[in-house]
């Protein structure tokens, strides 16, 4: 179970190994204490990024990998992916 479970720390150190052979690193990791739009339960927002949008796709494929999701499908209920613009883009006004 999140954060202090052992199958989630499991998860987390599988992914920690894998990130860098795709060149990718995890920015930030920060847990979620609520919300005020939407019912989507949320226990963590990771920033992860990738140096190319083909390495986050390499990610399957690299030694590891089929452990890091196997634990990610044990451990995470839910899990959505954003692709986001690494730098910071304006507000409107």
């Amino acid at each position: 179970c999140y954060p202090d479970g052992a199958l989630y720390k499991d998860y987390m150190r599988a992914l920690d190994g894998i990130l860098p052979q795709v060149s990718g690193k995890i920015l930030w990791r920060s847990p979620v204490y609520g919300q005020t739009v939407g019912q989507q339960l949320l226990h963590e927002i990771l920033a992860v990024w990738y140096p190319s949008h083909q390495a986050f796709l390499d990610l399957r494929d690299v030694p590891g990998s089929e452990e890091n999701f196997r634990l990610r499908e044990e451990a995470v209920e839910a899990a959505v992916i954003h692709r986001c613009d690494g730098g910071v883009a304006p507000f409107c006004s």
